[in-house]
């Protein structure tokens, strides 16, 4: 990891290699530096997926780094996050089941908004598609929206319209927004006006933005993005580290922001002036957040260790990063207090989590680094 720091650093590398690398390294954002062929049934033997000390597993399942559940349905959408240049995928869990099935690019309808996505460059190479962080839009009907962070060809936020009127999702890949040169996108998050808020862990131009996070030093950036008004600065967004995962309150006039190096978690006022603003410390490196079915709570996961052991996790080969332990929070989104469901560690061979959701009785927790998802029993 050093040498390449210093590659970094002394910019001896060329812009496309560090692009290249900036992808590899996004490390505790989800990069890994491996993938499994998605396959359409996905399922492990039970000795290949025992339980640890009352947690569970769905296993067969490459990097879900993060989630958009269906609301009033059995079904949670996660992401496949992919190495660069290898071809990652959407999920679909059945929650009634705890099975999982890869949403082949066969699966995914095409049908471009040429209107709204004018400035889209056309359909992603799914052999590349690398989504990362989602949303599904809110809602009662048949019809949502959902956002996908995707680094597989181009960096920015693919489209699609999600049909929940036959009974499982069905998927029709609709435009993009590309994000702007210097801007690595890692969460998005949509809002009821229409317009979607986008994090950017990182300039990739920038050669220092390794030190600077490892310092919890301000760098990375929160954008809108609107087909009228394109990509916005998020006001009073300025001085975090690292913003990593990003929700938005149903009204829309809340934004919390997970910020990673910066181990804290942010609130901002939208479409006030002046902004409000409201920082938590977490004590761990916050990776993702993510709503409660009620709207009353958040559920706020990120790894409980350094930046130098996660960006080893990510140098290495291997399948699950155990030694990178993670932690599970709640937070009042109204106070921003915190408490502790999933105390820092590792569970078995999984480790590296970055975000929870509530299903049931259980929590289901995602990783940057592992081969499967685990089901936790809330206590």
């Amino acid at each position: 990891m050093p040498r390449l720091d210093r590659a970094i650093r002394d910019g001896r590398m060329a812009g496309s290699s560090r692009r290249s690398l900036g992808i590899a390294l996004g490390l505790f954002v989800g990069m890994a530096a491996w993938t499994a062929s998605p396959t359409s049934s996905l399922a492990a033997t039970p000795s290949d997926c025992a339980p640890v000390n009352g947690v569970k597993f769905i296993c067969g399942v490459t990097n879900v780094e993060d989630w958009a559940p269906v609301p009033g349905t059995q079904w949670v959408i996660g992401s496949n996050l992919a190495a660069a240049g290898k071809q990652g995928t959407l999920y679909l869990f059945d929650t009634k089941t705890d099975t999982a099935t890869a949403v082949e690019p066969n699966d995914i309808a095409v049908k471009p908004d040429k209107e709204r996505y004018k400035d889209c460059p056309g359909v992603p190479d799914w052999k590349i598609f690398g989504p990362h962080g989602l949303d599904l839009t809110r809602g009662t009907g048949q019809q949502r929206t959902l956002y996908a962070v995707n680094h597989g060809g181009r960096e920015g936020v693919e489209v699609f319209d999600v049909d929940l009127s036959k009974g499982k999702p069905a998927f029709t890949w609709v435009g993009c927004a590309v994000v702007p040169k210097h801007f690595w996108p890692d969460g998005v998050a949509s809002l009821p006006n229409g317009e979607i808020v986008v994090t950017s862990l990182w300039d990739p131009e920038d050669p220092h933005r390794l030190d600077k996070l490892s310092k919890g030093e301000v760098v990375g950036g929160l954008d809108t993005w609107s087909p009228e008004k394109g990509w916005v600065e998020v006001p009073g967004s300025k001085g975090l580290s690292g913003p990593n995962g990003v929700i938005a309150s149903a009204d829309g006039k809340e934004i919390f922001v997970a910020v990673w190096s910066g181990k804290e978690v942010a609130r901002l006022s939208y479409g006030k002036t002046p902004v409000d603003k409201k920082t938590v410390h977490t004590g761990f490196l916050t990776d993702n957040l993510r709503w409660g079915p009620d709207d009353h709570t958040i559920y706020v996961g990120g790894q409980a260790t350094s930046v130098k052991q996660v960006l080893e996790c990510f140098e290495s080969q291997q399948v699950n990063c155990p030694k990178v332990p993670f932690q599970i929070d709640s937070m009042d989104p109204s106070t921003m207090k915190l408490n502790t469901l999933i105390k820092a560690g590792s569970h078995g061979e999984f480790g590296a989590g970055t975000g929870a959701i509530k299903v049931g009785d259980h929590l289901w927790v995602s990783s940057f680094r592992a081969d499967r998802i685990g089901i936790f029993p809330l206590k």
